[in-house]
């Protein structure tokens, strides 16, 4: 049941690391640095959503957006495989709940059959650090928090991504609660993606219609869907730990 770690090859899509220049205002960053040849950190596998471990066989340039020096987002592997779902699905007029460093917009602006691009963002400096950098005529940014435009706008959308979360532990409620506000602005054919979608898919297909009682002692199980632990108990997938930070154990358990 031991995690294979795969070794990351040079196929990845470079262009943020090409398209964003270093800058700061206020809090907000965009830096630039290279992952070094041989280090080994999350990675993510969308077609079997979960996390893991692997390493990076090439020095690998990446773009950061920063607060406070903490990382909000950047164009890792882990960053770049998790919006391919979406990429893939995008369509028709979109939503996009969340700035970031311009990856999703970036990479579907010439993509066959979009027709609009909004783009909610409610950090000023967030704007007028990435924006102008990747902006097309296709693009429109709205600052707002995404939750407040959701309830507000009379907008329709054939597709709504929203990735507002830094930690790949986001809680499940919180996806949720996002999930359920996007369904009022989405045409009735329409698709609503969240980041690390496939991850969160595979969790809640897991969790028991209704909570129970927790019966089992820790055990060999197959990998935790994050972090890959094995000796554990299992909540829909994942260790204790994890579970304890998406909230999921709140889910699972009867108390």
């Amino acid at each position: 049941m031991v995690q294979e770690r795969p070794t990351l090859y040079n196929f990845y899509d470079f262009r943020m690391s090409k398209i964003l220049k270093e800058g700061k205002i206020g809090s907000f960053e965009i830096k630039r640095k290279t992952i070094q040849a041989r280090t080994v950190l999350n990675m993510y596998d969308g077609k079997k959503g979960r996390i893991l471990k692997g390493e990076y066989n090439f020095d690998y340039p990446i773009v950061t957006l920063l607060e406070d020096g903490h990382t909000w987002m950047s164009d890792s592997q882990i960053e770049i495989e998790s919006v391919m779902g979406a990429v893939c699905a995008a369509k028709g007029n979109i939503l996009i709940g969340g700035l970031g460093i311009g990856l999703l917009p970036t990479f579907i602006k010439n993509k066959r059959g979009i027709k609009r691009i909004d783009i909610v963002e409610k950090h000023q400096e967030v704007i007028d650090l990435v924006f102008d950098q990747i902006k097309s005529p296709k693009m429109r940014i709205i600052k707002d928090d995404i939750f407040h435009y959701l309830d507000t706008t009379n907008n329709r959308y054939d597709f709504i991504h929203i990735d507002i979360w830094a930690s790949i532990t986001a809680p499940m409620r919180e996806i949720d609660t996002a999930r359920e506000k996007a369904k009022q602005c989405l045409t009735p054919n329409g698709v609503i993606w969240c980041w690390l979608q496939e991850l969160y898919n595979r969790i809640k297909e897991r969790l028991p219609k209704e909570p129970i009682e927790q019966t089992q002692s820790v055990a060999i199980h197959e990998p935790c869907l994050i972090c890959g632990k094995i000796l554990r108990t299992d909540y829909a997938g994942l260790c204790m730990d994890c579970a304890d930070e998406m909230e999921v154990s709140e889910l699972y358990l009867r108390r």
